[in-house]
């Protein structure tokens, strides 16, 4: 491997940390793509690799995200207990089938949800302004929540807005099993199943936009793991190709949750759409073997 091509990589992949920490998508939507289209890798060793870049580009950012308070560590434990489950499911499927059906149902996914985060409005039941900790913790538990006595209300100050945030989430158990989908795509394609958990928190369960890239990016940090073990074990992931990933994906990641942190949910919500409508695409030219944007 020359200087040069370690150098592309590093530039792909801090793209894709860039975008995966923007959004909580963990950068496989990027890396894929690129490392086997662009760079000619062999797809399950792209998709190996993205995990094993998924877990460090999450991991980067939820420790950013946590230092913020943004992110809702006690959802995204109860979410990621069954993402994890799916992940290891999907990482199974996905080194032993072909997932052209998969990803034509995925890609006609991805496009309906991109008009839902365009059309829909970005608060959701239960939020509002306000200094005070969300209501319902403290009291046995706040509602929607799966189990008695566990609060998953959440507050957070938004710079951008200048005021504090509060929200409750709601229809977990309708997020649960959603959750366990994102983590089966996470496993199967490589793509640390951001693209359902965001909007899955985002749209289902009432979470404002910049809590559900956070909590995201906890999520994938926590179960993206399942799925790499799985490539690892069964020889999809170069080493060196994996460490100058991890390093580009590092640095990408830093400078995306830096500016999530500045930018307004709405504009988040917007690029958001944008990249859910190009995986679309994507996606879609590939199961049609129509050799477009695949």
């Amino acid at each position: 491997m020359t200087f040069a091509y370690a150098l592309s990589l590093a530039a792909a992949a801090a793209a894709g940390g860039f975008l995966g920490s923007l959004l909580g998508l963990g950068g496989g939507i990027v890396i894929v793509p690129l490392y086997s289209l662009v760079f000619g890798m062999p797809v399950h060793v792209a998709v190996g690799t993205s995990l094993v870049a998924v877990v460090a580009t999450a991991s980067s950012a939820s420790a950013a995200y946590l230092g913020s308070r943004v992110a809702n560590v006690r959802l995204a434990l109860v979410l990621a207990v069954v993402a994890a489950v799916g992940a290891l499911g999907g990482g199974l499927v996905g080194t032993s089938l072909k997932s052209v059906f998969i990803t034509g149902v995925f890609g006609l996914v991805l496009f309906v949800v991109g008009v839902l985060m365009l059309v829909r409005p970005e608060a959701g039941p239960g939020e509002g302004r306000s200094p005070q900790p969300a209501p319902g913790c403290g009291t046995g538990g706040a509602r929607g929540s799966p189990a008695g006595g566990l609060c998953l209300a959440g507050t957070y100050f938004d710079p951008a807005a200048g005021a504090h945030v509060t929200y409750r989430p709601r229809s977990v158990p309708a997020g649960l099993a959603l959750s366990f989908l994102a983590g089966g795509l996470s496993g199967l394609l490589g793509i640390g199943g951001g693209v359902v958990q965001v909007p899955v928190m985002n749209l289902l369960l009432g979470v404002p936009m910049k809590a559900a890239a956070a909590t995201s990016s906890h999520i994938i940090s926590l179960t993206a793991v399942a799925g790499a073990v799985v490539y690892l074990v069964r020889g999809y992931v170069d080493p060196f190709v994996a460490a100058v990933t991890i390093i580009g994906v590092f640095l990408g990641a830093r400078g995306g949750t830096h500016l999530a942190r500045v930018l307004p949910g709405r504009s988040i919500k917007r690029v958001f759409s944008l990249v859910l409508f190009y995986m679309a695409l994507r996606m879609l030219a590939r199961a049609l073997d129509l050799g477009v944007l695949s």
